[in-house]
């Protein structure tokens, strides 16, 4: 499944032509009625993984997509934020967690093609458990291997990066990880190990 292509200026709605740069047609797009130019450019999706002990935070979904499934807290890079900014502003928003961005540590990052997406993962270890759901969440709580939602995960398709999560953990040694999620399937391996 492809992403679809723009279709209409997000200025003034006149249609927009596929723009060639350097002699090649790419997702660059030129508005035939204001002449704005637009770039199909992938968001920025952040998210932090939080431990504690040997349990790992995870936040149900109180809106779609995915609304009552469980997931690693993160969200949408808003303007203005550094990468880790944009996650623990996430955290906070979801799991009452505060964290500061100096305190996460840079994990995984990866790549969403059919839905232009681009994630940074990072990481966190937290003295205390307690967390209180945000507006976006129904539920968080820190769960361990054995107690984690498996059938309830709201991205199934990325199971191997919590069970990596979850080994890492274990081990004591956090690798940093590069994924791939694309119309043939996930991939993932190491950046550098630890």
């Amino acid at each position: 499944m492809q992403q679809p292509a723009m279709r209409f200026c997000p200025e003034c709605a006149g249609p927009l032509t596929v723009r060639e740069v350097a002699g090649e047609k790419r997702n660059h797009w030129f508005c035939d009625r204001c002449g704005d130019l637009h770039y199909d450019s992938p968001k920025i999706v952040v998210k932090c993984f939080v431990f504690h002990g040997n349990r790992l935070l995870w936040a149900q979904r109180r809106i779609e997509p995915r609304a009552g499934f469980w997931a690693i807290p993160g969200g949408f890079l808003e303007g203005g934020e550094s990468m880790a900014e944009g996650a623990a502003r996430e955290v906070y928003e979801e799991t009452g967690i505060r964290l500061a961005a100096d305190q996460l540590e840079f994990y995984m990052t990866g790549t969403v093609t059919f839905i232009n997406q681009v994630h940074i993962a990072f990481r966190a270890t937290v003295e205390s458990d307690f967390c209180l759901p945000g507006v976006e969440s129904l539920d968080c709580r820190f769960f361990t291997r054995q107690e984690c939602p498996w059938s309830a995960m709201a991205y199934p398709e990325i199971k191997s990066a919590m069970v990596q999560a979850y080994d890492d953990l274990d081990r004591g040694e956090f690798s940093l990880w590069q994924a791939e999620l694309g119309a043939l399937g996930y991939e993932r391996r190491p950046i550098r190990d630890n």
